[in-house]
């Protein structure tokens, strides 16, 4: 079916598909460990299917990951052209989130680049100038047609904001609409600016996630270029971190932001790192390069922020605690109030009190899931479940059991934290445990 629909100037093209494909007639046994499993030699009915990432490269080496769409887990299953390299017959597949059955499957037809939040229950997607809708209940694609080079879109649960600008050009804009008018609030243009293949996740984002930028929050776009922060109600620009500087980290949270920001990146001989928040103020100034990764965080408004070994009251700026290891605080994982990193004891976010030591569970990497209560560690043969607040582990499962026999492709998994579980993703399979 197509409808054309005038909008104001312009004329766009509506465009809706239902899924054509039949649901697999093979199911995947469960896994030891799992909840549930799903393989993608099974949803496709060949051998050599594998999964990608519909948002795109959130997890780096490891291939896959889903759109958390409630009920429903929408993933991306497909075949890798060997002499290409390109990912082809793609199908979006919907998976039960409770039960691991797939619901059904849709034709991906070049659709790519999806946003982590939902617009009215439906999933926003881009393929070349569409703007793409999936109703996660059915599979059903509907296609919004621009005259932009669209490189992602995303939502904050009430408007459309699609970011398009040429292929090779320096110019990128920002627009805020709805799906009937993609434009119809407000147009903002970046100059000097670029997006291209190698700009991951989601490429929009809002403090606080889904719903906050409603009357005036705060937004975040990502540009290869560099990093810009603006008022999602207007679109006006609040700060913009590109060369010389460079955003390190962003941490956002409910209603707010933080930036580890370093001037003049590419001086040789003069060092300064800044945390900034949302509104472009200066909370803590260190003279020297400062590198800091959040694996995970759950923090909540108004919780200090990290920031060289040291922990800051975000509204005045004030050091409240300081690590006293000698080792740098670069790489931290946040878990209900909880501070863990691997070259010292978990400390109490608010306090800095020490609430365990490492030898409580030796751990080989920082968690990089959260879920009902747990932390979540991917080691050398399982997956930890451990207790944030007393190191305890509270179980592990085997990596070799859910993996399977995996045909010599890659055993590499991340974790995905979803409403109904911890999502081990694999370019093979999928596997839900909790």
């Amino acid at each position: 079916m197509v409808a054309v629909v005038a909008v104001g100037a312009a004329v766009y093209l509506v465009s809706t598909s239902t899924n054509e494909s039949d649901v697999p007639s093979v199911a995947t046994a469960t896994a030891p460990g799992a909840v549930w499993t799903v393989d993608a030699s099974d949803v496709l009915e060949n051998e050599f299917a594998t999964f990608e990432d519909p948002v795109g490269g959130r997890y780096g080496e490891v291939f896959g990951g889903v759109v958390d769409a409630g009920d429903v887990l929408v993933a991306e299953a497909g075949l890798t052209n060997q002499d290409s390299k390109k990912f082809e017959r793609a199908e979006f597949v919907g998976i039960d989130a409770a039960s691991g059955a797939v619901r059904w499957t849709t034709p991906a037809d070049g659709t790519g680049r999806c946003s982590t939040a939902l617009l009215d229950g439906k999933i926003l997607c881009r393929s070349d100038s569409d703007v793409v809708t999936i109703d996660p209940g059915d599979g059903e694609l509907t296609r919004y047609g621009t005259r932009w080079n669209i490189h992602g879109v995303g939502t904050d649960g009430t408007d459309v904001y699609v970011v398009e600008g040429d292929p090779d050009g320096y110019t990128v804009r920002v627009h805020s609409g709805s799906l009937s008018d993609l434009d119809e609030n407000w147009t903002t243009t970046y100059d000097n600016t670029w997006v291209d293949s190698t700009t991951f996740g989601d490429i929009v984002q809002f403090a606080g996630g889904v719903g906050v930028g409603v009357g005036g929050g705060v937004g975040v776009a990502r540009f290869t270029s560099g990093t810009a922060v603006f008022d999602a109600g207007t679109g006006a620009a609040v700060d913009t971190f590109d060369s010389p500087d460079c955003a390190r980290s962003r941490e956002l949270r409910d209603g707010d932001a933080f930036f580890v920001i370093g001037r003049r990146c590419s001086d040789l001989f003069e060092f300064r790192t800044d945390l900034v928040d949302s509104a472009s103020n200066v909370i803590a100034t260190a003279n020297e390069e400062v590198w800091q990764r959040l694996s995970v965080d759950n923090s909540r408004a108004g919780d200090p922020v990290l920031f060289d070994g040291k922990a800051y009251d975000p509204r005045t700026g004030a050091q409240l605690w300081e690590f006293d290891e000698e080792s740098p605080v670069s790489d931290l994982a946040i878990i209900d109030g909880v501070v863990m990193w691997m070259y010292g004891p978990a400390r109490d976010l608010r306090t800095g009190a020490i609430l365990w030591e490492p030898d409580v569970e030796q751990q080989s990497v920082l968690p990089t899931a959260a879920y009902d209560g747990s932390a979540y560690t991917v080691g050398w043969q399982d997956i930890l479940v451990i207790d944030p607040a007393t190191g305890h582990r509270r179980a592990s499962v085997s990596l070799d059991g859910l993996l399977g026999n995996t045909g010599g492709r890659s055993e590499q998994v991340a974790l995905q934290e979803t409403g109904a579980g911890v999502l081990v993703v694999n370019e093979s399979r999928l596997n839900l445990i909790r």
